[in-house]
């Protein structure tokens, strides 16, 4: 089946000049005066017909050149970006409309360029007036606008003809928030009735809860492309800057008494890894040496924490009182199984030390001992799921 959207190695690079002058400079003489910036490079995705699909990514990542080029504003540098059926979009606020024209005739301009004739616009022009609830300012400039007026009439516009194909940007941002709901209720009805989406927002929320499919750009270039849940969840936890896989962690401190030998991250059948879903369970398997010269009872302690700092969990065997397991000289074990469903989609790593027999002492520490990621299929929010029921 012929895709909506199909783009293929599509790349886009800026000339940016200091200045007119090193414009002319190059127009006559031929000589380079400008530097080069890549807004993308080698972007490929296709877009089901009926599938909405997300793109996320920071400020300057090429969400809305990407946009661009495929409703045919801005043009590539080398690739190609095709779109099969009729296209309605709604990018930066004002896009497309004339400030001298009011806002019904915009309609119509808007309308014409899609390639309707009058009385097509004719047809829709009532429902596009009573959903933007411009009232009088409907034949006004649209030059007089609000930012959230600019809104209104876009979103309507946008959305009020028969398209195949709806593309919006970042423009909900704007407007009050009961039109916004207004704005998702008619995206959610745009899908329902099986037709193409293009979603770009840092509400990442909607993203997972709207998209089938998304795509994360990251400095022009496609990062994580699949599930929207997935790809929201590898965005969100890069935010947070996790703890690189390839970290190495070391004890803050040096100790003569005890230290920690070895920290294992293990699933259920024992296999070290550091990439879970949300109903999957794991262990964390550590070691640790005590000296002779080391009094009392040897402990372990454990603390679960989010990538940007927050500590989610404390505990050790001294709390539990649970003596650990001897192994061959002064060498102990203790494994802490956590169970499934309890952490939500992010990136976490732990912090083990070696401690006295009343938890007070930490002699040896290691933070940022396994980082691991979470993903999730569900629209939940936060760190934990709590157990909890509906009365």
């Amino acid at each position: 089946m012929t895709p909506a959207i199909s783009v293929s190695q599509l790349s886009k690079t800026y000339k940016l000049y200091p200045g007119p002058r090193a414009l002319f400079t190059e127009l006559i003489f031929g000589k380079p005066s400008h530097h080069p910036l890549r807004a993308l490079q080698n972007v490929d995705f296709q877009v089901a017909k009926g599938e909405a699909f997300g793109v996320v990514g920071n400020n300057g990542a090429g969400k809305s050149t990407l946009l661009k080029i495929i409703t045919g504003t801005a043009f590539p540098t080398s690739g190609k970006a095709e779109v099969n059926g009729t296209v309605s979009a709604l990018l930066e606020l004002g896009a497309g409309f004339h400030p001298e024209f009011t806002g019904r005739e915009n309609i119509y301009f808007n309308g014409a360029v899609m390639g309707l004739s009058r009385a097509q616009v004719e047809d829709h022009e009532k429902e596009i007036v009573e959903f933007s609830e411009l009232g009088s300012f409907i034949d006004e400039p649209v030059k007089t606008y609000s930012s959230g007026m600019y809104l209104r009439l876009g979103f309507s516009v946008a959305t009020g003809f028969d398209s195949s194909i709806l593309i919006i940007d970042e423009a909900l941002a704007v407007g009050d928030q009961r039109f916004q709901k207004k704005c998702t209720d008619r995206i959610a009805d745009f899908r329902n009735a099986g037709k193409t989406i293009l979603f770009c927002s840092h509400n990442l929320h909607q993203v997972k809860a709207l998209c089938d499919r998304a795509i994360w750009l990251q400095k022009g270039e496609v990062k994580s492309l699949g599930e929207a849940g997935q790809v929201v969840d590898e965005y969100n936890s890069w935010a947070r800057e996790p703890v690189s896989e390839e970290h190495e962690p070391a004890p803050l401190a040096d100790s003569e008494i005890c230290w920690i030998d070895s920290v294992r991250l293990l699933d259920e059948e024992g296999v070290q890894r550091r990439r879970f879903q949300s109903d999957e369970g794991f262990h964390l398997e550590v070691e640790a040496s005590f000296s002779e010269s080391f009094e009392g009872s040897p402990g372990v302690g454990v603390s679960l924490v989010r990538s940007d700092g927050v500590i989610v969990y404390t505990t050790s065997t001294i709390m539990a009182a649970t003596q650990l397991t001897p192994l061959e000289g002064n060498r102990y074990t203790a494994t802490i199984a956590f169970d499934s469903g309890q952490l939500l989609a992010g990136s976490y790593y732990f912090t083990v030390m070696a401690t006295d027999d009343r938890h007070l002492q930490a002699y040896s520490i290691q933070e940022k001992a396994e980082p691991f990621t979470i993903t999730d299929k569900s629209q939940e929010i936060g760190i934990i799921r709590l157990r909890h029921r509906w009365l």
